[in-house]
């Protein structure tokens, strides 16, 4: 499947989730809240793809529903912003990855659907997989902390002698260096972890001359936000370091 058409029918689920409802009140024009986690540049194809998967299912944009696109970035303090600014206004949010983290904590009572946020369960977002409860569903990047530690696993089958991986993520994310992976990377797999840190592009090319100082064999990007915007950048860098990586998208 071509990414576009997998960006089509994720938000097709996403819609059919948000929409399970509104069938009890015909008639309504409905106001969703959409906050993405990407700027206009990167996230407009996303954002297109959700009107458009919207009208499959019958809602189109200003005759029976009113889209607000917010497109936050990475950073959380724009993200939360846009969260607070929709949340008087709309009767749905639609947020994607770590947007799911300040609408849980900001959006009480507002109907969310979160898209490409990793352990929903661990983060507590949701109460279980197959039973959510609360204001929350979605579709989850990666459902398991056992996702990033197969990760690990093809890491070390790539290169059977590894020993140190640096693990790269933003600063302050949730989910950094997973208590899963730390685990099976110390029982099972004799491997360290090496969580780096980043705010920006900026800390790139530090952090991967931090990596190679330390005695790093491979990284591993965590699911975010910024690495995902970051990927071709972190991706030169690793092929010119000589370290190899294993993705969680892409």
């Amino acid at each position: 499947m071509r990414r576009r058409e997998f960006i089509g029918a994720m938000y097709v689920a996403a819609g059919a989730l948000a929409f399970a409802a509104a069938a009890q009140q015909p008639g309504k024009v409905w106001r969703i809240g959409h906050v993405l986690t990407l700027t206009p540049e990167i996230g407009g194809m996303f954002a297109q793809a959700l009107e458009q998967s919207l009208a499959d299912l019958g809602y189109v944009q200003d005759r029976n529903i009113v889209l607000l696109h917010r497109f936050a970035g990475p950073q959380p303090n724009k993200i939360e912003e846009a969260i607070r600014s929709l949340v008087p206004q709309v009767d749905l949010l639609v947020v994607w990855g770590e947007g799911a983290i300040a609408a849980e904590k900001l959006a009480v009572g507002v109907p969310t659907v979160f898209i490409s946020i990793g352990y929903p369960v661990e983060l507590g977002l949701v109460q279980s997989l197959a039973h959510p409860g609360g204001n929350m569903t979605g579709i989850t990047a990666e459902a398991a902390l056992e996702t990033p530690a197969k990760r690990l696993q093809i890491l070390k089958e790539i290169v059977p002698e590894l020993k140190h991986v640096a693990v790269l993520g933003p600063v302050d994310d949730p989910a950094f260096v997973e208590k899963g992976l730390q685990d099976l990377a110390a029982r099972e797999l004799a491997v360290t972890l090496m969580p780096v840190v980043i705010k920006s592009a900026d800390d790139l090319e530090a952090a991967f001359t931090s990596m190679k100082k330390d005695g790093a064999q491979a990284v591993m990007p965590i699911r975010s936000s910024p690495t995902f915007v970051l990927g071709k950048e972190i991706a030169d860098l690793a092929l010119a370091a000589h370290l190899p990586s294993c993705w969680p998208f892409r």
